[in-house]
């Protein structure tokens, strides 16, 4: 399982912050600082999944100015810290063993955001592996209406 705190504690020169954010802020990443603050009434899931995508704009460094390019990162950072956090795997897992998106992001250890996002962007093998291995639980839950695209 991917570990976000980890992964910001290799980054030495960058420092963690906790704060109260506007409402429409649950993270902030501050390049000039080389800070990172998160908002201090975050749940434990909604702080690692956030940290994750703050560290991924960390990586990538600041955000492009054009509001369509910022979008567009926004959605990539989206797709990789879903993919980062939620393992095939574990996926299957949740989705088997659970009976909506909040038990199985709360299982996965994730908010329902970051599920979604990965539900959304799976790779058609992915789909796959999912259906058939739904398929094969006998007590697994109806498969999500979201499960990707059909492939």
């Amino acid at each position: 399982m991917h570990d976000p705190w980890r992964e910001f504690h290799t980054l030495s020169d960058w420092a963690l912050r906790w704060g109260r954010l506007p409402s429409d802020l649950i993270g902030v990443t501050d390049f000039g600082a080389r800070t990172v603050t998160l908002d201090s009434r975050m749940l434990q899931a909604e702080r690692r999944c956030t940290l994750a995508h703050e560290v991924e704009h960390i990586r990538l460094g600041p955000a492009p100015a054009d509001a369509v390019l910022a979008a567009r990162e926004e959605a990539a950072i989206d797709r990789a810290v879903a993919r980062k956090l939620i393992g095939i795997g574990e996926l299957a897992d949740a989705l088997a063993w659970t009976s909506s998106p909040a038990e199985a992001a709360q299982e996965l250890w994730v908010d329902e955001d970051t599920l979604a996002a990965r539900l959304r962007h799976l790779h058609p093998a992915e789909v796959h592996y999912l259906r058939r291995r739904l398929q094969s639980e006998p007590t697994a839950q109806p498969e999500p209406a979201e499960l990707g695209p059909s492939g």
